[in-house]
């Protein structure tokens, strides 16, 4: 399977992109659910990708992979999950773009146009750090317990505890976590604020823990390992993972993690987990598992965003 896809890869290399150039750029539409509203961002590259992700209501994955449009007709195939959609599209008029695919007719609105980088133009600025020491970070989140308001039911918010981190963690940085147990009848999971010495720290961290596509990324020998994303608009992107060791045991954890970003990018990552029992050929936990440790991820982002207001208060900025 990898060879094939490396190959029908290195074959579209080759062969040059084949996009309409009208189409280049990114594009919106919002999309009704029984959630409410989420917004569908697609990024159409002119050298033949593609880049997709969703945000708000619904926890639609991301994927990216391949992408052609020539003379109203396209093709879309993702190299990040299972999914393929040939489509028609309409001429461009003003800002709309409107397609119809596997998922029916959208009229798409633009929002930025896909533009060539200049020489001339100034780098981009850094990263902005975080605005608080970690140590301050830790501390406060140590004496403060998860509002369990933050918890949507049937979950239930259980007691908070400090971890010591054990030596791989020491290791990649940790300098303290603070873990809460959620209460759940489908399956019992925590959230976990993991607050490392430095930004550059966190992200290494996630890197090998999260994001399956790295080469730092760590496994076991034999695991079984499924990744999804969703994205939070500006707070960040959650890599959950679904993981199971084959031959060994039946139940399959589920595992998301996100590096905040909101409001600023602090050395914090928050960790969700889950688990859940696999039955008959199964390999990977089941969407809804998937989407109880996210949905956890969206509780520990209110959680950050109360304990940062505080902290910013505490320190008169």
């Amino acid at each position: 399977m990898r060879r094939r896809l490396a190959l029908s890869l290195l074959l579209a290399a080759c062969s040059g992109p084949k996009v309409d150039p009208s189409l280049v750029g990114t594009w919106e539409i919002m999309v009704p659910n029984q959630d409410g509203v989420a917004r569908w961002v697609w990024e159409i590259h002119g050298d033949g990708t593609y880049a997709f992700h969703a945000e708000g209501p619904g926890n639609l994955p991301s994927h990216s992979g391949i992408f052609e449009a020539q003379r109203g007709h396209y093709h879309l195939q993702s190299t990040t999950m299972t999914w393929t959609d040939d489509g028609t599209y309409q001429p461009i008029h003003g800002d709309t773009l409107t397609a119809t695919g596997r998922l029916g007719t959208g009229s798409w609105r633009r929002v930025e146009a896909e533009a060539a980088p200049s020489p001339k133009e100034a780098p981009a600025a850094p990263t902005r750090p975080g605005i608080f020491a970690s140590a301050d970070i830790f501390a406060y989140l140590r004496q403060h317990p998860l509002d369990p308001s933050v918890v949507s039911p049937p979950s239930k918010a259980l007691a908070t505890n400090v971890v010591t981190p054990d030596a791989q963690a020491t290791q990649d940085g940790v300098i303290g976590e603070v873990r809460t147990g959620i209460q759940n009848p489908a399956s019992p999971g925590d959230i976990t604020f993991k607050v490392y010495r430095d930004r550059k720290s966190a992200e290494s961290s996630l890197d090998a823990d999260a994001v399956y596509d790295s080469p730092k990324f760590r496994s076991k020998p034999g695991e079984l390992v499924s990744s999804h994303q969703y994205t939070y608009r500006d707070r960040g992107e959650a890599r959950c993972l679904s993981r199971n060791m084959a031959h060994v045991s039946h139940d399959a954890s589920v595992t998301c993690y996100l590096l905040v970003q909101y409001p600023t990018a602090e050395p914090v990552i928050i960790v969700t987990t889950g688990s859940e029992q696999l039955s008959g050929d199964r390999t990977e936990a089941s969407m809804k598992a998937i989407d109880r440790a996210d949905d956890l991820i969206f509780s520990g982002l209110k959680q950050w965003e109360t304990s940062w207001q505080a902290l910013k208060a505490a320190n008169g900025k």
